[in-house]
């Protein structure tokens, strides 16, 4: 009888591979190679029960993975499990009993939201702006509309609505598991994600400048030299060599999202326009990550209750 993993990489390789994104797909290969590393994947298929499958999430909640991680886990087996009913390998929908473990109990620390200073902006922007790169600039424009890393990297002229000045958001690059394979996603992150936008000034002056000084047919707007999309890696090297000139610390690309949104928010944003500025589906989210912005609202509160 199949052991748990092979019956599961069959399951993919055969039914999800060409059914799903490849992110979606690439995204269970990394789960399913997680669960190789425990004894659950050597379980015979046709011995396996809620209880071992219960074993295997307390597994990880002692190792220490996050809530999110082992939700994955459990709808991958669930999906493998739906299909094993289906074919009449399991005659039971085994992982409905599986219990997830209390938030309270794997949730890790959250991470401190930074966003760089007025003073860091400017030394920054000062590096940014001498041209060294096509990663200064998309630098600059992740910072002036809030953009997701891979938006920024996946945007093309044909995006930009310049009687509108605007921005149409609706591709990413993704990453695939082994971080060294990339695409363009048509659609952004979510559905929600998919969206437009306003450019500031000076997002539209620097996407005029770069339009008028361009001299590659690449659709892309940064660019390489032989006219393809910037790689994750390639931003993060002259990120952060632009973070040593400017003597600002390296907090990571997704930091300038963070600065457009506490620069937003000074301005007197609402957070509902903010989440669909960032493309967040639902405005909790925009809250529950800025809530040191916009803190617990007991002044709001009173005013309707005084």
């Amino acid at each position: 009888m199949k052991k748990l993993y092979d019956a599961i990489y069959e399951w993919l390789v055969s039914y999800k591979k060409n059914s799903v994104k490849a992110s979606t797909y690439d995204r269970l290969m990394v789960s399913l190679e997680t669960m190789s590393r425990y004894p659950v994947s050597e379980v015979p298929i046709d011995t396996i029960d809620s209880g071992t499958l219960q074993i295997y999430v307390n597994q990880l909640v002692d190792d220490g993975y996050a809530l999110s991680t082992i939700k994955k886990q459990i709808h991958l087996i669930g999906g493998w499990v739906e299909h094993a009913n289906l074919m009449g390998f399991i005659s039971k929908p085994i992982h409905k009993g599986i219990k997830l473990p209390a938030e309270s109990s794997v949730k890790k620390a959250k991470k401190e939201v930074v966003a760089y200073t007025h003073e860091e902006q400017k030394a920054l922007k000062s590096v940014f702006y001498r041209g060294d790169s096509m990663a200064y600039y998309a630098a600059i424009i992740m910072m002036e509309t809030g953009m997701r890393v891979g938006e920024a990297l996946a945007l093309s002229w044909s995006s930009i609505d310049w009687r509108r000045k605007a921005v149409r958001i609706d591709k990413t690059i993704v990453r695939l598991g082994d971080a060294k394979r990339c695409y363009v996603q048509k659609g952004a992150k979510s559905y929600t994600s998919n969206r437009t936008i306003p450019l500031s000034q000076e997002a539209y002056d620097l996407l005029s400048f770069l339009k008028e000084t361009t001299t590659s047919d690449s659709d892309f707007i940064f660019h390489n030299s032989r006219g393809n999309f910037l790689t994750y890696e390639t931003l993060r090297w002259w990120i952060k060599k632009a973070c040593d000139e400017a003597h600002v610390h390296y907090y990571g690309q997704h930091v300038f999202r963070h600065t457009f949104a506490t620069n937003c928010y000074e301005k007197g944003c609402d957070v509902k326009v903010l989440s669909k500025l960032l493309g967040h589906s639902d405005v909790t989210i925009t809250y529950n990550v800025y809530i040191h912005l916009y803190g617990d609202a007991l002044e709001e509160m009173r005013l309707i209750v005084c």
